[in-house]
């Protein structure tokens, strides 16, 4: 494959990678990785046509790891729509868990069998930033806590590849066994060996409790302009004080806590709006992280609706939203409103 033709295929793949979705509501594009370091070189058989294993994982067997999963498992329906969220299987293929009857009582679970809501899109599959296919898991409610990518797990691995997958469905204890699986479609496969670890960038966040901030909004819901000082130093010292938190990938989501961008306070940016519409910046980026677990990718909002949730007009909420338009804080098209933190201040100079 040509250098231009190599390009020109990485630009068509990141392009489907996007529209997958803001079509389908899959993940929040601006939080999904820029391949900027997908160029390495696209591993080929050697001489005796084996590929390594390791090869797989590279971001232009997407498509075709995505059709294999379609074929494979046809009869249970996996990644037959275009979403890249599904279902994980390990009920199809294991046993239930054996939980107590007293148990089953006390948290509503069914008679039989394990509660469905632990597997129902549970799974999702993605391209990393290092330019890899992989496999995450976003079910809170699993008690199957000895899966690898069980989030409970303290060992897991996430994202894991094609090969854990299958293993995680089955159960297979030894990884040949899915091998011999993905073979009969990728072909001859040689033998796992180390590659060493590439450093991935790390994903830093504010581990935010979500209670403090609609609680600070409620304190502040008949401020004046005099009391925007005290509003900038209680919201920045609430951020400030909580937990910095490596997350694995960047759609990590809790009940409990938000968890807001570090250059929420590396770049001053409450201080920089400085004025009532911080209350309005905090409560977006709670509601669009709660949107984004379920999906959904941007918030269909108008000022009249939040104007009736805050009990304020709409003239207040439109005036809120343009302080926030004004820097780029705020990004409002086709109904969407997504809020960011790269914004862009004039006539401003950090303390």
């Amino acid at each position: 494959m040509g250098e231009d033709q190599g390009q020109d295929r990485r630009d068509e793949l990141l392009k489907l990678w996007h529209d997958y979705g803001k079509t389908y509501n899959v993940f929040v594009p601006s939080e999904e990785p820029a391949p900027h370091n997908w160029d390495r070189e696209f591993p080929e058989p050697d001489e005796r046509g084996t590929l390594d294993p390791q090869a797989l994982k590279h971001w232009r067997f997407f498509e075709k790891t995505r059709d294999f999963l379609r074929s494979q498992y046809a009869d249970h329906g996996l990644l037959a729509g275009p979403a890249l969220v599904f279902d994980c299987l390990v009920p199809k293929f294991q046993k239930p868990l054996g939980i107590p009857a007293d148990k089953r009582k006390r948290f509503k679970f069914p008679r039989q069998g394990d509660p469905p809501e632990w597997y129902e899109k549970a799974l999702r599959m993605i391209i990393t930033s290092q330019g890899e296919v992989g496999f995450v898991c976003g079910s809170e409610d699993c008690q199957r806590r000895k899966c690898k990518l069980n989030v409970h797990n303290e060992n897991r691995i996430s994202p894991c590849d094609l090969f854990s997958l299958i293993q995680i469905f089955h159960g297979h204890r030894s990884v040949a066994t899915a091998k011999s699986i993905v073979a009969e479609e990728f072909g001859k496969l040689g033998k796992f060996e180390a590659h060493g670890i590439e450093e991935k960038p790390k994903i830093i966040r504010y581990a935010v409790p979500k209670h403090e901030i609609h609680e600070l909004i409620a304190r502040y819901s008949s401020m004046r302009r005099q009391h925007v000082p005290r509003l900038v130093a209680e919201a920045t010292t609430l951020v400030r004080s909580c937990e910095l938190v490596e997350l694995e990938h960047p759609r990590v989501f809790s009940h409990y806590f938000a968890f807001f961008w570090p250059q929420i306070i590396d770049h001053d940016i409450l201080t920089r709006i400085n004025g009532p519409a911080i209350k309005l910046y905090l409560w977006l980026l709670v509601r669009q992280e709660e949107a984004a677990r379920r999906n959904q990718w941007g918030l269909d909002l108008t000022d009249a609706e939040i104007g009736r949730q805050w009990g304020v007009t709409r003239k207040a909420i439109g005036k809120l939203r343009k302080e926030l338009q004004k820097p780029g804080l705020l990004r409002v098209k086709g109904g969407k409103w997504v809020a960011g933190y790269s914004g862009v201040f004039q006539g401003y100079t950090p303390p």
